[in-house]
């Protein structure tokens, strides 16, 4: 399993994420086709199940699901001088939304149908 993906594109969007309900707040850093890396204080065990809130630059909100595959935690005050503070998301679930986004990013999604 090729674990870096060469469609990941840097992408600053706003998320809320949380178990039952998107309540969370945080960022992206990078988003890719089958995941998304959240840059956030709050973070969950991997393995959790994800409700995510993903806001696009034109302002529409998507709501994806998505399990935690690794989590670094550090405290608030050190949030912008660590690289990797977050959370890395592999997704279950991608709307048709989703797939047109990263199509529109350059990131397009292999191996779906039209």
């Amino acid at each position: 399993m090729e674990k870096r993906n060469k469609n990941r594109v840097g992408k600053r969007l706003m998320v809320r994420f949380g178990k039952e309900k998107p309540e969370k707040l945080g960022f992206t850093v990078d988003v890719s086709p089958t995941g998304l890396f959240i840059k956030t204080t709050t973070v969950f065990q991997p393995g959790t199940t994800l409700r995510i809130e993903l806001t696009l630059p034109d302002q529409r909100t998507l709501l994806i699901t998505g399990q935690v595959v690794w989590a670094k935690q550090v405290p608030p005050s050190f949030l912008r001088l660590t690289k990797k503070s977050g959370m890395g998301v592999r997704l279950a679930s991608v709307s048709d939304g989703y797939k047109q986004f990263m199509v529109g990013m350059g990131g397009g999604i292999r191996g779906t149908g039209p």
